[in-house]
């Protein structure tokens, strides 16, 4: 039986890359996405070993949705099924930055990437039996009460790094709900996750004094994300979808259709689809 086919981004530190690891011990075969080149290489040797090739590196920079969109169109076209797309990656950044294409940085690789994936790998990930979707998502404190203005998306205020990175994460979050329904009748299943505390790149460009605490927190921060690989791998929550999991315990995401369908209509027309 051919093991089932992963494609992870994010996937060179934190909770990314123990996603990968998780889907490596499952059995599956991994596609995992990151920019540092170097890195993403040592893990592929790492993992690979000696035996048959369990993992593929793709260096790939999600704040290009250009080459986002390249790069689906190639993998859909060399990987008939994909059994798992699970959208890691994320940025939080000190001073607003614009990709080449003009999108705000930390929106493009938190948000737009995963919504450009996510509409180009439907058709692959039809194939396989029951396939899954996951997004990295956070507290739902944060999170399920924020909102944004789909007529003034992405927001026109003042940049701040942690607002911008909430905004990313709370779209993917409403995200997560609407494909969840929209994809229902095709078998595939839409989840998010909050990954907890788990050591991370992130802190590396976040704004001070955020980045002091990731500095000063790392040595206690896990190496894995439980949750984040439950959810990605477990065989018992086929069937489950549009929930966000906050341990192994999954919450109903319940946003306004008006406001889902706002917002994936803003998103539409920012990405030009």
């Amino acid at each position: 039986m051919a093991p089932k086919m992963a494609l992870v981004t994010g996937g060179t530190a934190g909770v990314g890359l123990s996603v990968v690891r998780a889907l490596v011990r499952s059995g599956a075969f991994v596609h995992f996405i990151g920019t540092r080149a170097e890195v993403g290489a040592g893990i592929e040797r790492t993992l690979n070993g000696s035996g048959p090739p369990v993992c593929r590196f793709v260096p790939l920079d999600l704040s290009r949705l250009v080459e986002v969109e390249a790069f689906a169109r190639r993998f859909a076209a060399e990987v008939p099924v994909l059994d798992v797309l699970a959208n890691v990656a994320g940025a939080v950044l000190p001073t607003r930055q614009e990709t080449p294409e003009g999108f705000e940085k930390t929106l493009a690789i938190g948000y737009l990437a995963p919504f450009v994936l996510c509409r180009a790998l439907t058709p692959v990930l039809a194939r396989a039996p029951r396939a899954r979707i996951v997004n990295v998502s956070g507290s739902p404190g944060l999170l399920l009460k924020r909102r944004l203005d789909p007529t003034d998306f992405p927001t026109r205020k003042p940049y701040s790094g942690v607002r911008a990175a909430l905004d990313a994460v709370h779209a993917k979050t409403v995200m997560t709900q609407t494909l969840a329904e929209r994809l229902a009748g095709q078998h595939i299943d839409v989840n998010a996750f909050h990954p907890g505390a788990v050591r991370s790149d992130l802190g590396r460009s976040a704004p001070f004094p955020i980045s002091l605490l990731f500095t000063f927190g790392r040595p206690f921060l896990s190496q894995t994300s439980k949750t984040a690989d439950f959810v990605a791998t477990a065989e018992s929550l086929s069937g489950t979808t549009g929930q966000l999991f906050v341990g192994m315990r999954p919450r109903p995401l319940a946003f306004e259709a008006e406001y889902r369908e706002g917002l994936w209509a803003a998103t539409e027309a920012l990405v030009g689809v």
